[in-house]
């Protein structure tokens, strides 16, 4: 008797999904280079799921129906490339590996293009959601040959989340594609995290309130157009309390704020493709800031300023002009997210659809919103536009939200309360309106030191400064 399919890596994300792929009535054959993980889930599952332990590559491999299918959920890099190598010594033509982990997109092009000559699919699967997620459903973005996902269909729609009875997975585009938009989905993830951590600090160093009511503050926002996941996990863990003193568990976590890469790697590549992505950037970059805590304790020693009001006061005008800005840098920032992969879909060829993307970002992902039911909504509308600002309806309300953030700022500049976030997505804006920006000046500047030339107005050609 084979398995349907098997699943590789049995951490958090992997033990979960494979109780859910198992609660599907899908045989599931399990392993992971710590046995004990496999025996955990064994003991925990044996009785009621159709979920087979196996302990070698090699048995694990031979315990699943041919053409073979696996689920690889393990950290990216390396790691990914010790797998393989293992496999490929039992693997047979038409087998399908899913490397469902976070990896770089590519390096998912590298090894296709290995595989592809040994007659193997390798398919690179985004999929968000968390350890929830992979035990509830999951947003799942299926990358690579078109032959691979149709095959293996029917599992993914399963164990998806599910909006108005529609599976939040489908088929992205070839080669990377799944693996680039979860990059850049990633990197909205990170803009969204720091907005929701600059709002926090405006109004408990800003505005001096207390915890209790920056929660109700937020959980107002949630029954409107700011609403999100990720804004009902803020007021969450904002009323988790430490067992042992009974405050607030967020007054005992450090500052230094952790990342995997793919923030980092979705402004590199916006860099390398030329999109503009401050804030994609200026998140990362915070976090970056962040772990320089010695440093940033020095400086707060040293040189901090004397004589600065401590807070402002709080008004109902100026809270709506912060939830009204916490929704702007929304809207900006999916719109520089997709700005990048609409660019990344023309230069590479991945043939990627904004609207069927979006709808897969409806469940299970984690940066699912209400927001993104008005996006799929534009994309209706305005399908052949290169950036979704463009659309008439939304920049319009974009300028009325831009009217807030730009109040809120002026009154937070005479405090010592860093807004990077907030500051990006005005400049972003403004930016986009001019239709001359002062880079003429470095473009003269480039050709007197370094004789690159420059482009005229008035004429055709490559000029320099004689």
């Amino acid at each position: 008797m084979y398995n349907y399919i098997g699943l590789i890596g049995l951490g958090a994300m992997g033990e979960n999904l494979s109780i859910n792929i198992g609660s599907k009535n899908f045989s599931v054959s399990v392993y992971d280079k710590f046995s004990e993980k496999t025996k955990k889930l064994w003991e925990k599952v044996s009785n009621f799921l159709p979920i087979t332990p196996t302990y070698s590559i090699e048995d694990f491999v031979k315990s699943l129906e041919k053409p073979r299918k696996i689920i690889l959920l393990v950290p990216a890099g390396e790691p990914v490339d010790e797998v393989l190598r293992e496999l490929l010594r039992y693997l047979d033509r038409e087998d399908i590996v899913c490397d469902c982990g976070n990896s770089f997109y590519k390096d998912t092009e590298r090894r296709q293009e290995v595989l592809r000559e040994k007659g193997i699919f390798f398919m690179g699967v985004g999929i968000s959601g968390g350890r929830e997620g992979a035990y509830r459903g999951l947003s799942i973005m299926v990358g690579g040959d078109k032959h691979g996902y149709d095959v293996m269909r029917d599992l993914w729609e399963k164990i998806s989340a599910k909006v108005d009875s529609e599976p939040c997975s489908g088929y992205i585009g070839e080669r990377g594609a799944g693996h680039f938009v979860k990059m850049v989905h990633n990197g909205i993830l990170y803009a969204i995290l720091q907005s929701i951590a600059e709002v926090y600090d405006i109004m408990k160093n800003g505005m001096g309130m207390r915890l209790d009511d920056i929660r109700s503050v937020f959980e107002d926002w949630l029954k409107d157009r700011a609403h999100s996941y990720l804004l009902e996990l803020t007021v969450e863990v904002l009323q988790k309390r430490d067992n042992e003193s009974g405050y607030p568990i967020i007054d005992f976590v450090s500052d230094v704020a952790e990342q995997k890469g793919m923030g980092k790697w979705t402004s590199q590549t916006a860099m390398e493709l030329e999109i503009p992505t401050p804030c994609i950037d200026v998140a990362v970059s915070y976090r970056a800031i962040s772990i320089f805590r010695e440093l940033r304790k020095s400086f707060s020693e040293n040189y901090s300023k004397i004589g600065n009001p401590k807070t402002i006061k709080i008004s109902k005008n100026l809270l709506s002009d912060l939830e009204k800005s916490f929704y702007l840098v929304m809207i900006t920032s999916f719109a520089q997210g997709l700005h990048l992969i609409k660019r990344a879909s023309d230069i590479y060829r991945y043939d990627i659809d904004i609207k069927s993307l979006l709808k897969l970002w409806r469940g299970g992902s984690v940066i699912r919103s209400s927001l993104i039911y008005r996006l799929i909504e534009v994309s209706e509308r305005s399908s052949q536009i290169e950036n979704i600002l463009q659309d008439r309806e939304l920049y319009k309300e974009v300028v009325e939200l831009e009217d807030s953030l730009k109040n809120l700022l002026s009154n937070l500049k005479a405090l010592d309360i860093p807004t990077p976030i907030l500051d990006s997505t005005l400049n972003y804006l403004i930016s986009l309106r001019r239709e001359r920006l002062p880079t003429n000046l470095i473009q003269l500047l480039r050709d007197r030191f370094g004789y690159h030339g420059f482009e005229r107005i008035d004429k055709l050609g490559r000029f320099h400064i004689e």
